[in-house]
């Protein structure tokens, strides 16, 4: 079965068979999945091809994005030349140059800065059923050619003044947008679904996504087992979830961060440790009438044995499935890690 390839944080891409697996050896039957923290969307793609009917949830809207054009955007409606046109001003079109002005030396070059300034105010201007699939070529763009994939950090200086190292690929983060546009316009091409599955797209924080479905898919932000604190999911990626509210960026951007880390859609609930077994409490409760499947790391805060004690006060059986060991792309020093999968019946 072919799967989008990701480039986030954490993507469950290499997982997800495993995850299916555990699923059918419990012997669990379903119709229905809600995806509670959708983020690429491998989840509810796999899900979708498995003929489950999907609710996809996601807290960012570009993420949203990201998933409509995967599950819910038909496969040729969007060309390579709808991508390529979205590279250049239209004549009597005003433009802003808030990425330009705002981001000099900070993610991308010059030139870049302002292809990005165009491209997002063009993609408003498309047809509806083409916009979805404009925003996800933007944002592989943009994420491909950053080091790491992420915005935490300002260093664009890692691209400019690279010299060989056990990280990176200059080569891929040089690569033009035209070509990139390309690229991933045929990649989504690919993906796409001809006969568009049962997938409802909504936007919501874990808490306040008020659906409901057979099997509920919880993968939270994970922490590690040291209290030595982590990055949000909102600092890796409010640079893309800032283009998504463009307009508003020059009234959210914290100046007191070197990255100018845009506060939009900017949200602690599961990013705090200390409210984490809280929340997750909340979450599991919201959901006790449904099959939980809880993704966690061994390696992780808190311990499996406390993940399932959590979703034991809810559910009658629980079920601990070790999936292997496993090192995110991003994140390979994990000696003795292994995913599972707490599943609550």
């Amino acid at each position: 079965m072919r799967l989008p390839i990701t480039r986030y944080y954490g993507s469950k891409r290499k997982l997800i068979n495993k995850i299916w697996e555990a699923l059918n050896d419990l012997q669990i039957e379903f119709d229905s999945v809600l995806d509670l923290f959708g983020g690429t969307g491998v989840v509810s793609y796999f899900m979708a091809q498995k003929g489950k009917h999907v609710v996809y949830n996601d807290i960012f809207s570009f993420n949203c994005e990201i998933a409509k054009a995967l599950l819910c955007s038909s496969r040729g409606v969007f060309s390579e030349s709808d991508a390529l046109c979205l590279l250049n001003k239209v004549a009597g079109r005003e433009y802003d140059n808030i990425i330009a002005e705002n981001y000099i030396d900070i993610y991308y070059t010059d030139e870049e800065n302002r292809i990005i300034d165009t491209v997002i105010q063009n993609i408003p201007y498309l047809e509806p059923e083409k916009q979805a699939s404009a925003y996800y070529v933007l944002f592989q763009s943009c994420i491909i050619k950053r080091p790491f994939n992420l915005f935490h950090r300002k260093n664009l200086n890692l691209r400019t003044n690279f010299v060989k190292a056990n990280f990176g690929n200059k080569k891929t983060w040089e690569q033009s947008f035209e070509d990139l546009f390309i690229k991933f316009t045929r990649e989504l091409n690919e993906l796409q679904f001809t006969v568009l599955p049962q997938v409802e797209i909504t936007n919501f924080s874990a808490l306040n996504c008020n659906r409901h479905a057979d099997v509920v898919y919880i993968d939270t932000p994970y922490f590690p087992k040291e209290n030595g604190g982590s990055i949000t999911y909102h600092s890796r990626y409010h640079f893309l979830e800032g283009l998504m509210n463009y307009a508003a960026i020059p009234s959210h951007i914290d100046y007191s961060k070197v990255n100018l880390e845009i506060n939009i859609s900017r949200n602690l609930e599961f990013e705090r440790r200390s409210c984490f077994i809280h929340e997750l409490d909340q979450l599991i409760n919201m959901h006790r009438d449904s099959i939980i499947a809880l993704s966690y790391t061994t390696e992780g805060y808190p311990s499996i044995d406390e993940l399932e004690a959590i979703i034991r006060r809810y559910k009658a059986r629980t079920h601990v499935c070790y999936l292997g060991q496993h090192s995110f792309a991003l994140n390979r020093n994990n000696a003795g890690r292994q995913e599972v999968l707490i599943v609550g019946i």
